[in-house]
Parts: C-alpha cells; sequence; structure tokens
C-alpha cells in the first residue's frame, strides 16, 4: 500500500463486525490549486478518493466523518433495503478515481435509503461531481445540478449551521452551482444577495470570492445576449 496511506480499524454501526477502512495521512495532503467549487487538487495522492468508507459485511457506506454517526432506526433500514442485496466486496487499498465513484455512490445510495438530510446529500453529491471533473466526463454537470437542488433544500429547510457549512457557504455555493450549470441569471442574484448581506462580509474571504464570480456571472450574461 501507498506510505500515504494507512488502515484504520472500527465496529461498522449496521452489521457490528470489525472493519478496516484506508485513510490518508495529513502531512501527505498537499493542497496544489483549488475550484471555484472549492473542488481541491493534491501534490501527489488526492484524499477525497477515500473519504468515503465502505462496509464490506454488509454494503453501508457512509462519508468518513459520520460513518459512525447512525442511529438504531436508520441501521434497521440499511439491513432491510440494502445488506439482503449486498455482495460482499472491499474497497480498502489504493483507490483509482472509478473504484472512489463507486464508493460515493453507495453512500449517496444509503443516505436516500435512511432519509437524510439534503445537507448530506448534498456534500456527497458535489464531491462525485468534482470526481467526474476529474475524469473530464460530462456526467460532472449532472451531479452539480443534483447537489445544486440539495444545497437549496438546505437553505430553505435547515438550521445552519449545518455541521460545518454556514449560511453564507451555502448561498454561494448555490450561486456558483447555478453558474456552472448555465443559469446565470440565477447566479447573478445569488451572488449579488451574498455580496449585500450585512452578516455576510464578516467572511471577507468568501464575500470576495463571490464578488470575482458575481462579475464572472455578469460577462457570461452579457455574452450570451450578444450571441443570441
Amino acid at each position: 500500500m501507498n506510505d500515504a496511506l494507512y488502515s484504520k480499524e472500527l465496529v461498522c454501526p449496521v452489521c457490528k463486525n470489525k472493519i478496516e477502512v484506508t485513510k490518508v495521512k495529513s502531512k501527505a495532503c498537499v493542497v496544489s490549486s483549488k475550484d471555484t467549487d472549492f473542488c481541491l487538487y493534491y501534490e501527489g495522492i488526492n484524499p477525497i478518493l477515500y473519504e468515503a468508507w465502505v462496509c464490506e459485511y454488509c454494503g453501508y457506506a457512509a462519508l468518513g466523518e459520520r460513518f459512525e454517526e447512525l442511529t438504531d432506526k436508520q441501521a434497521q433500514k440499511i439491513k432491510t433495503g440494502i445488506s439482503p442485496y449486498w455482495k460482499s466486496r472491499s474497497f480498502n487499498g489504493e483507490r483509482n478515481i472509478d473504484l472512489a465513484l463507486e464508493a460515493y455512490k453507495l453512500a449517496l445510495y444509503n443516505l436516500q435509503k435512511i432519509e437524510a438530510k439534503s445537507s448530506e446529500l448534498a456534500k456527497v453529491c458535489i464531491r462525485i461531481a468534482w470526481l467526474y471533473r476529474m475524469k473530464k466526463d460530462e456526467r460532472e454537470y449532472d451531479f452539480l445540478k443534483h447537489a445544486l437542488r440539495f444545497y437549496l433544500d438546505t437553505y430553505e429547510n435547515e438550521k445552519f449551521p449545518v455541521n460545518k457549512l454556514d449560511e453564507y457557504t451555502c448561498m454561494y455555493m448555490i450561486a456558483e452551482l447555478y453558474r456552472r450549470t448555465g443559469n446565470v441569471d440565477e447566479a447573478v442574484l445569488w451572488f449579488s444577495r451574498l455580496i449585500t448581506s450585512p452578516a455576510a462580509k464578516e467572511n471577507k474571504v468568501l464575500v470576495e470570492y463571490a464578488r470575482e464570480q458575481y462579475y464572472l456571472a455578469k460577462e457570461q450574461k452579457e455574452n450570451s445576449k450578444q450571441i443570441s
């Protein structure tokens, strides 16, 4: 196994079997660049490939940060809705993008089965979109649209902060995903709302990002008018 990787042992909260998951050593995570929707690129190994953990015995999958945070009711839904159809398979060790995509899609399926909050669905969908972007696969845009839908629902129906997501970062993601999926009118509207929000100004870096993307979206809007 790659020297940047290591194994962690834990108990699956669904089937109670001891399992191993693969993690990336923090010292090996060196960011080289970042996209405007916060997709990170790394020198060497990419930790995004390893954020979705899978139990090889029962098919339970989730982001590592919430893998063990499962209620008894949710575990029962996975036992009845996923485990009977699961064929034992390990996702440990080194991963390529395709294997990571399988793990994330399993995590997404699990979230749907337990009727998880939109904020959790958004987090997985945006990562699937990023992985498709790394493959230069147009399916990226399908998952950007899914992520946008879930971020919108998060904004409208969940109380902030949602884990590490605050209201203004959510607004930024909605605006940027509208822009990336071609709806520049809505992108301009959401960026404008963020930039003019007095409370958002406490996060100067985010507001500066929003201002840059606001002008980019305005430019895209003007260019589309000229073409039409």
